[in-house]
Order: structure tokens, then C-alpha cells, then sequence
């Protein structure tokens, strides 16, 4: 049995990238690179959780035993993190130009399905609160009938789309660019249109908005999840070097991902901030988990 090691990220919303060890019909996912979720085909179509393998300290509950070959692949796996699968994607489509606006979704070309697509894009889990934009604190008034700040992101990016939202998947090539494939309320000539890497966002959503308020809160948003993206292996150094500083910021997120990161610029940033994310930790500092 040839066991497969990749990544893919979790969209619409984003919640990080998970590593996935695949043997058989059994996988093991984890998210921080420590603790990984056994999964098995039951025989019957269903898959379900089988056990729990922590890093240096192996099993730890279930009946993943009866998956020798997971475990044996687990034990014996590549250093982290593993490449991203994903290459074919799904991208929300700006009703003015036409091009990729925010991202929706996903797939492993084996896996992708010309399936009806999700038409709106979701920047936070619908039970994460947690979301603030200095730019827009400052711009607002507060009081009863401001927006909630994920509110006003959220409508922000889909009314850009909007009306009769369209979106397209595009399998993308190594240097940037997409080709484009099937879609919804695509104009003539867009399925397999060739768009330049550089006509894609580098991150979640584009960053070309009408004027700086936009701009900046959509800068806030990439900000606040500074920590999950640096687990993405493609960006430049200019975008990573942006991410860090956020990044450092964010330090008990920093510290569930570290592992995960494919490349550091600044290694004595992102030292010093885990450093202050065990402090914290020891200190019993709030822990606002952005995917509880």
C-alpha cells in the first residue's frame, strides 16, 4: 500500500490548511501538525472517525490499531508541511470585469466536480464574532445600528458580485495563471479563457477596491488571519514579508500553525512571538479561537 502525503485548504471560510496522510481506505488529518484525526471507510460508504495519533506520543484513543498501514505512514511521513493539492479552484467573479474576486473553493484535479457552485463568499465561520478592523472602528460610528464588522466585509465582497453572482473554476498552472473551466452565468468565451497569475488575488480576495476605506478593511481581514495564511507555500517574498509582521501580532494563533509554515523570513519575529504565545498560555490569557 503507497500511502499519499498533501495539503489542501479549508474555504468558504478559510480555516487554515490541513495535512492529510492517506493509506488505503483510511486517512489521518491534522491542522497544527501534532495532532492528527483518523478517518476510515466503514465498508458501507460512510467514513468515520477511527482514533487519535498524537505526535512523539502515538495512539491515543480509538481503534486506528486496525489500520496498521495508516500508522505505519503517519510514523514514517515527509516533513511538514506537505504540498498543497488543490490547484484547481473556484473563484467568485467581480460583476464589473469579470475576474477572480474571492476565493470559494478548492479541489485536487482528481477530485473536482463541474458541481453548481456556492455563489456567496464567507469571510468567518457564521459563529465567529471575533473580527475587528481598526480601519473601520475608526471610519464608523459605534453604536446600536453600526454593522458588525464581519457584516460589513461580508457585504462588501458580495456585492461586488452582485446581481446574479457569477463564478468560475480555473485549474491553475505553476507559475500563477488559470485556465478557465466550467462555471456559473459565465459569459461567452470565458470557459477556457487564460488569465495571468498577476489577474488573480495573491490572498483571499482581491485587494483593488474603489476607494481606501474598502481597500483597508479588506488589508484588516488579511491581517486578522495573517497566521493561517503564511501556511500557503506559493506566495512571494514581498507578500510573505506582509504576512509576518501581522502575523507576529497574532501570536496564539501563530503558535497553532508554526509547524505548518513552508518558509520563514523573519525567524527571530517569529520566535520572539512564540515565546509570548506560551507566556500568555502560562499566564491563562483569552483564547479567542477563530474556528471554535
Amino acid at each position: 500500500m503507497t500511502a499519499q502525503y498533501y495539503a489542501l485548504r479549508r474555504l468558504n471560510p478559510y480555516r487554515g490548511v490541513v495535512q492529510i496522510v492517506a493509506a488505503g481506505a483510511a486517512e489521518a488529518r491534522s491542522q497544527d501538525g501534532m495532532t492528527w484525526y483518523l478517518r476510515a471507510d466503514d465498508g458501507m460508504g460512510w467514513v468515520r472517525p477511527v482514533g487519535i495519533w498524537v505526535e512523539g506520543e502515538g495512539l491515543k484513543a480509538g481503534v486506528g490499531e486496525r489500520y496498521p498501514g495508516l500508522l505505519a505512514a503517519l510514523e514514517h511521513r515527509p516533513a511538514l508541511p506537505f504540498a498543497l493539492a488543490d490547484t484547481v479552484e473556484l473563484w467568485l467573479l467581480d460583476k464589473a470585469t469579470g475576474l477572480p474576486l474571492a476565493l470559494l473553493a478548492a479541489n485536487r484535479p482528481g477530485d473536482h466536480r463541474h458541481a453548481l457552485p456556492e455563489l456567496e463568499w464567507l469571510p468567518f465561520a457564521l459563529t465567529y464574532r471575533g473580527f475587528h478592523s481598526p480601519t473601520l472602528a475608526a471610519a464608523v460610528t459605534d453604536g446600536p445600528d453600526a454593522p458588525r464588522h464581519r457584516d460589513f466585509i461580508d457585504r462588501q465582497v458580495n456585492e461586488r458580485a452582485r446581481p446574479y453572482a457569477a463564478a468560475q473554476w480555473f485549474r491553475r498552472q505553476a507559475d500563477g495563471a488559470g485556465v478557465g473551466l466550467s462555471g456559473y452565468r459565465l459569459a461567452p468565451g470565458w470557459q477556457g479563457r487564460a488569465l495571468a497569475g498577476q489577474l488573480f488575488p495573491t490572498l483571499l480576495v482581491s485587494d483593488a477596491w474603489h476607494n481606501q476605506l474598502e481597500q483597508s478593511v479588506i488589508s484588516d481581514y488579511h491581517a486578522w488571519l495573517s497566521p493561517f495564511l503564511l501556511c500557503w507555500p506559493g506566495l512571494s517574498d514581498a507578500a510573505r514579508a506582509g504576512l509576518e509582521a501581522m502575523a507576529w501580532r497574532r501570536p496564539r494563533w501563530l503558535n497553532q500553525v508554526y509547524r505548518l509554515l513552508p518558509k520563514v523570513l523573519d525567524q527571530a519575529g517569529c520566535n520572539a512571538a512564540l515565546v509570548a504565545a506560551r507566556l500568555e498560555q502560562a499566564t491563562g490569557g483569552a483564547n479567542l479561537e477563530l474556528f471554535g
